[in-house]
């Protein structure tokens, strides 16, 4: 997988995230204020790691997607969340891709979003510090400029690159490293703030 674009798996790693009441009320709370035509989000400074997640959850959940379910969701260079799908295209040729919904991220919650789905590293701090989502002109959202998203490569490329990464988890490749947090484990603390 690539590192310029973070890749959204939450509804693979949480299922169908049941949550008590209160959460649920948080939740919809943050939907709604996701939903709302206003694309720039301020809402009270995100300080615990549930509120993070619901928050970042409740902003997924609110994008729309084709109904056959064949997209997928990236936080690009920009700092818009967009939910994609690839072109029909010749299995050697490059895939070209194609906006289904965009949603422009405010730095606080670009913040929250990076905090909870990526592992902390200096090369993503650095490429989102300063990255306003808010500021991308709407017809960029769904049509970005070349270079928001990273070249993808063709059907095939794309097929071995996931059959490598299936032959390296069947021979245990990398199980000697540390393991990182778990679903619900503590969140990265990204400092994105220009320097």
């Amino acid at each position: 997988m690539s590192d310029t674009i973070a890749h959204d798996y939450a509804d693979l790693r949480h299922g169908d995230n049941k949550q008590p009441p209160s959460n649920q009320q948080y939740a919809q709370k943050s939907a709604s204020q996701v939903s709302d035509a206003n694309p720039s989000i301020e809402s009270a400074p995100v300080n615990s790691s549930r509120q993070t997640r619901d928050l970042v959850n409740s902003l997924t959940k609110a994008m729309k997607r084709p109904a056959d379910g064949k997209c997928f969701s990236c936080l690009c260079k920009n700092g818009v969340l967009r939910i994609l799908y690839f072109l029909p295209a010749p299995l050697d040729e490059p895939t070209s891709i194609a906006g289904y919904n965009a949603k422009p991220l405010s730095p606080e919650l670009l913040k929250a979003y990076l905090d909870y789905k990526m592992e902390w590293s200096q090369e993503v701090e650095d490429r989102f510090r300063g990255v306003d989502g808010t500021s991308v002109p709407q017809e960029h959202w769904l049509h970005p400029p070349p270079g928001a998203i990273e070249y993808r490569g063709s059907k095939n490329e794309r097929t071995e690159e996931i059959k490598t990464y299936n032959d390296k988890v069947r021979q245990g490749e990398g199980s000697s490293e540390v393991a990182g947090p778990v679903c619900g484990g503590i969140p990265s603390n990204f400092d994105l703030r220009p320097r």
